[in-house]
């Protein structure tokens, strides 16, 4: 048994349900991890779509079940799940440069310094703002983020997701987005 990631309330499946989605991981993670790599996906980025792909599968597993052809139900699954990832990651992107160029610059123009007045204001952590833009605007990767914070990549997801999460809400408490 797992949690549902969106409501908290436990998934209960059945044996036959689990053992399911398990022949289906068999025999199309490889193809739908393939077709994450086609549109530029590679390494942890593809695995966490991959995964991501399965949990939806595992809260739809009713509609696998009656479906006549599931690789294609799972390849739009995994269609819609890189959308959300792209969009996610476009809007967190253009919130963090606006972050950015909000506060005083020196004389070349460059902020190197997150804005000290978002610490001030409350909104999120330092450490959560810089987890974000070493994340998003450095572009390094889960794993090397994972391997300077000392912890292993699924805590470091889990802080990225708490982090933008906590920034979008106290943006949005704030009336800036």
């Amino acid at each position: 048994m797992g949690m549902d990631m969106r409501d908290g309330s436990p998934l209960r499946l059945e044996a036959a349900e689990r053992e399911y989605i398990h022949a289906l991981y068999l025999a199309h993670s490889g193809a739908l991890r393939g077709y994450a790599a086609s549109l530029g996906f590679f390494g942890e980025t593809a695995d966490d779509l991959l995964q991501e792909t399965f949990l939806v599968a595992v809260r739809r597993v009713k509609a696998l079940q009656e479906c006549r052809e599931p690789r294609a139900y799972l390849v739009q699954i995994l269609r819609n799940v890189i959308g959300s990832h792209l969009r996610r990651a476009k809007a967190v992107a253009g919130l963090l440069e606006k972050l950015q160029r909000s506060g005083t610059e020196d004389a070349e123009g460059y902020r190197d310094e997150p804005d000290p007045e978002l610490q001030y204001r409350g909104l999120i952590s330092e450490e959560e703002l810089r987890l974000l833009l070493r994340f998003y605007l450095e572009g390094r990767s889960v794993k090397e983020l994972a391997a300077e914070l000392g912890i292993d990549t699924g805590a470091c997801n889990m802080r990225l997701k708490r982090a933008r999460e906590r920034l979008r809400a106290a943006l949005e408490k704030d009336g800036m987005l």
